[in-house]
């Protein structure tokens, strides 16, 4: 089973490249690389704006942990988050994957290893699986292997369409939870000086 990290946004709120923030002596990028490989998950990873400083964490990663990491590029990265989605999702039908996925943003660094191993009990056949917690949609998202076709045919150039858009459309699990590192995303400089001063972990 493989988790599809989307680590290609612009971080314009942050102002800067969020996903090689540290949290614990580790970067965000780590933290949730550490965790799908604990899950026993594969990864693909969805570069973009700071391809090459991603890549190089990468390559640590691969160098720590012994294991390889798939790596693609988005070249359309600045038509947003859904052209990563569907970059990352096209790579991994070439791979001939078969089986339900994970797709994770990278911004999420309080997610472990259970967090993803919980969920796939729940996907059964369902199209897709999202967390919740406070009334608030999370990552990561499980999707059943059946709708990948669909999802690859989303025109991530309609700003008005999105993952959240498309899972409304199908059967799609809601997993109700209070485990807040499902929500804990880090978009700004404020929330990253609350996290670093007021853990979760």
């Amino acid at each position: 089973m493989f988790n599809i990290i989307l680590a290609a946004g612009l971080s314009s709120r942050m102002k800067k490249n969020k996903l090689l923030l540290k949290y614990e002596n580790k970067t965000f990028l780590h933290h949730l690389i550490e965790a799908s490989f604990g899950a026993q998950l594969d990864v693909i990873v969805v570069t973009g704006c700071y391809k090459n400083d991603v890549i190089k964490e990468i390559n640590f990663l691969e160098n720590i942990y012994n294991k390889h990491i798939h790596r693609v590029h988005n070249p359309n990265y600045e038509n947003g988050q859904l052209s990563s989605l569907v970059t990352g999702v096209q790579n991994l039908k070439d791979l001939g994957n078969k089986e339900p996925y994970f797709i994770s943003v990278a911004d999420v660094p309080l997610l472990k290893k259970d967090d993803f191993i919980s969920l796939i009990p729940y996907l059964k056949n369902h199209d897709a699986l999202r967390p919740k917690v406070n009334g608030i949609f999370g990552h990561p998202v499980l999707i059943n292997n059946k709708i990948t076709e669909e999802i690859i045919n989303l025109n991530f150039k309609n700003k008005k369409e999105g993952l959240r858009s498309f899972l409304k459309k199908k059967d799609t699990y809601t997993f109700q939870s209070n485990n807040k590192a499902y929500i804990e995303d880090i978009d700004t400089q404020e929330a990253y000086l609350t996290l670093i001063s007021n853990p979760l972990s």
